[in-house]
């Protein structure tokens, strides 16, 4: 089994409940405690809230729009100072009772209540993402980024996309966002 998380901004917790998934979503309703995997816990070392655009690139030789990391995080500018003082809780979790949703993203459910084998508090993203080689790019939109990593395909993850700036035209206008 690999080693599990659960990043909040509220805790510590010593236990985590199932909870009902999100309306909106393909498990609506379904009630489970979330957690993700080692490799994808990067993805999720940012406030709960924060639209963000991520991607791995260990394949490509110069990697996704010429970065040298390996995986590499977007966000907006105006997400920075929250950035700076997030107040995350790392739990990590029990693995006992878990089972893979999708291992491309990183997602295990549970039905059952989840014991935290021991909680790290993460007051500053950038510092956190930058000690695991992350490199972190402030944007004014994130809209060319999902462009760019949708084109080149891989692994990459779009999260919280409705709180993003929203996407414009060429034209100017401004056009619906995804979630």
């Amino acid at each position: 089994m690999p080693r599990l998380f659960h990043v909040s901004d509220e805790g510590p917790f010593t236990t985590m409940s199932p909870r009902p998934s999100p309306p909106g979503t393909p498990y609506e309703g379904r009630e489970w405690v979330w957690a993700v995997d080692e490799q994808h816990l990067p993805n999720y070392l940012l406030p709960r809230e924060c639209p963000r655009v991520c991607w791995a690139t260990p394949e490509a030789p110069h990697g996704l729009l010429g970065s040298p990391a390996g995986r590499v995080i977007a966000v907006e500018h105006g997400w920075s100072s929250r950035l700076l003082r997030a107040g995350l809780n790392v739990h990590h979790l029990d693995p006992a009772h878990f089972t893979p949703l999708d291992p491309t993203a990183g997602y295990w459910v549970s039905s059952q209540v989840a014991v935290v084998q021991d909680v790290r508090r993460v007051d500053d993203c950038l510092t956190e993402l930058g000690g695991q080689g992350v490199e972190v790019r402030l944007t004014s939109t994130l809209w060319p980024y999902v462009d760019a990593v949708v084109a080149a395909g891989g692994e990459f993850s779009a999260i919280r996309m409705r709180n993003a700036q929203p996407r414009q035209a060429s034209d100017g206008t401004v056009t619906t966002s995804a979630s």
